[in-house]
């Protein structure tokens, strides 16, 4: 077959689905020795892998992305499809054509309805946005792909499809996030340049509603009261409703703010940090937490959602809004070294059940389902 995939994410600075894509090019030629893969973008990429690939760039983006990208995909797009006699069309952006191309079969990533689910965890625009072409391209598509069960579940309960049109496809934090053996000198010197004490309780995502910032922030006092030689890093971009909580960041001489950091940082920072810390709302998958125990640092998360199944016995779970049990388990975690080691030990373990190769194996035999 030749499978078009929507590859516009790789032009822009990569993120928690930017991850999954990237991931999944990296190792289709590996995996997939019968299908010819197009990569359908603005303009041209530098994405190559030794030109398995072959990369159509269309037409640059004009204006405010929010109106062109329906456009493009709706009106640009499907005269490319036909142009390369594309036999299936992958989009692992949650949108794809709304009118059918006769002779092309459409998959996409629905990863989760959180806009369905909580009218504050996304501004009105959006929220309208995904919920028109959401709906939309669920009618169109052949095949939905999710990253949890439980967000097939949300999808199967808001949502009139049938059961069988959603797979569940896992995710996997990339091979580069695991124990690092960084030298004291190192380590030092990113605590001197970060202003971070021995002990640090770490957060990585966005600063937004969602991700229950204000309640990090309460556990954080809590901690405080007890030993004020903890440090908090939350470090991300500002989401929505990101401002005020950021105003509520700066309050604190325990919490430090770091507005996103690479991954070579990152991977730096999972093995210096003593605890990691995410009592989200509400997660489709999750990655933070996983490149967290992949890395062997203990994680602590709320038992909500799909971070039941993601984390599971590989971490602590507690209900998003138990403050106490959070500050209790992360002044365990610091005091106590030999729960620390079995708390790393087993969020090590349970990581492994998230293999890229899985990952990409099962995309292509669900791509090939459709054959």
């Amino acid at each position: 077959m030749n499978i078009g995939i929507d590859a516009r994410l790789l032009e822009r600075k990569i993120t928690g689905i930017g991850r999954i894509l990237t991931m999944l090019l990296k190792e289709l030629p590996k995996i997939d020795k019968k299908n010819k893969y197009f990569l359908f973008s603005y303009e041209k990429l530098t994405f190559d892998e030794n030109g398995f690939f072959t990369n159509i760039s269309t037409v640059k983006s004009i204006g405010s992305q929010k109106f062109f990208a329906p456009f493009w995909i709706n009106f640009i797009l499907p005269k490319y499809l036909k142009k390369n006699k594309i036999d299936l069309f992958f989009s692992i952006n949650q949108i794809i054509p709304l009118i059918r191309i006769k002779g092309i079969k459409y998959v996409f990533s629905l990863n989760d309805v959180i806009y369905k689910v909580n009218n504050s965890f996304h501004p009105f625009i959006y929220r309208k946005y995904l919920q028109v072409f959401t709906y939309f391209s669920i009618k169109s598509s052949d095949l939905i792909l999710t990253i949890s069960e439980y967000s097939k579940q949300d999808i199967l309960k808001y949502y009139k499809v049938d059961e069988n049109k959603v797979k569940v496809v896992y995710p996997a934090a990339d091979n580069e996030f695991c124990p690092l053996n960084l030298p004291e000198n190192e380590k030092n010197e990113i605590r001197k340049t970060l202003g971070l004490p021995e002990h640090v309780v770490l957060y990585l995502g966005m600063i937004e509603n969602r991700k229950n910032i204000l309640g990090i922030l309460r556990i954080a006092d809590e901690i405080n009261t007890y030993n004020k030689n903890i440090k908090f890093l939350l470090a991300g971009k500002i989401g929505y409703g990101g401002d005020k909580l950021l105003a509520e960041i700066m309050k604190r001489e325990n919490v430090i703010y770091l507005n996103g950091v690479d991954d070579q940082l990152l991977k730096k920072l999972y093995n210096i940090a003593s605890v990691f810390l995410f009592p989200s709302f509400y997660e489709g998958f999750g990655f933070p937490p996983l490149e967290a125990m992949q890395s062997g640092l203990p994680v602590l998360v709320a038992n909500n959602t799909s971070l039941i199944e993601i984390v599971g016995s590989g971490g602590i779970l507690h209900d998003s809004n138990d403050y106490h049990a959070f500050t209790e388990d992360i002044l365990k975690l610091i005091e106590d070294k030999e729960f620390s080691m079995e708390m790393r030990t087993r969020g090590i373990e349970k990581a492994k059940e998230f293999s890229i190769q899985n990952n990409v194996k099962e995309f292509v035999d669900a791509f090939n389902s459709l054959e």
